[in-house]
């Protein structure tokens, strides 16, 4: 069972969006395995996240 994990900012999401990622990274996924059967045991997770959850450089991302 393949399992990708995608992490963005919220403010990126909507019904819209995740459909597409997870459409795209399926697709992504079985073209670099060469491994088409496996598409209905693909699993894709959006998750998503608000800027202040997220830090670069020791910093929160609104201050990096």
């Amino acid at each position: 069972m393949p399992l990708v994990t995608v992490k963005v900012f919220e403010r990126r999401l909507d019904a819209q969006s995740e459909a597409r990622i997870i459409k795209a990274m399926t697709d992504a996924l079985l073209a670099a395995l060469e491994a088409e059967e496996l598409r209905d045991h693909t699993w894709v997770l959006v998750e998503g996240y608000d800027p202040h959850r997220w830090g670069r450089g020791g910093k929160p991302w609104e201050e990096a």
